[in-house]
Parts: structure tokens; sequence; C-alpha cells
């Protein structure tokens, strides 16, 4: 296949069948994004997309680990504790 221009790629986003192509586009750039994101990862990528079908023990260890990832986002997006208020002491206005 030859390569996709930026708008052939555009043009094929449009498609109401194009979910997948999406979510796959926004995931690479947000990998890219990460330093940990290396050449070697990235030809394993390469490798996993040009597979028609992928044996299922790498499946059920890519979803495990995903889903560690999915916590450790999720860990890193709480809020920490709240810090708890000093107590005043409490003030009495006396009138004379």
């Amino acid at each position: 296949m030859e390569r996709a221009t930026t708008a052939e790629i555009l043009l094929a986003l449009r498609s109401p069948s194009s979910s997948w192509l999406a979510v796959l586009a926004s995931v690479i750039d947000e990998a890219n994004h990460d330093p940990q994101f290396d050449a070697h990862q990235r030809q394993l990528v390469a490798q996993l997309l040009g597979e028609e079908h992928l044996p299922a023990p790498l499946i059920k260890a890519a979803r495990e680990r995903m889903y560690d990832f999915e916590s450790d986002l999720e860990a890193l997006t709480q809020p920490g504790p709240q810090p708890v208020a000093a107590q005043r002491p409490k003030l009495t206005l006396v009138g004379q």
C-alpha cells in the first residue's frame, strides 16, 4: 500500500465507520508524547498492525498491562488528601 497523505487520512476519518482509525491515531499521538515510547516499541506496534490475528496469550497479557496502566493514570489524576483546616480560637464580641 502506498503511503496515504494527510488529506486522504482526514477524508477517511470522516467516514462513520472510522472509529477505530480515530482511536488508534489518538493513542499513537499520546504514545508519541511519552519519552518511554521508544523506537523499539514503535517497531513492535508496526509488527502488531501487520498481523491479521494476534495470539490469545499476547492479548491477555496486553489487556492486563492496559488495566494496570489505567489504574496508574487514575491514581495520578486523583486529588490528594485535603489539608485539615486548623481550628481557630472562638472569638466572642462583648458590647459596652
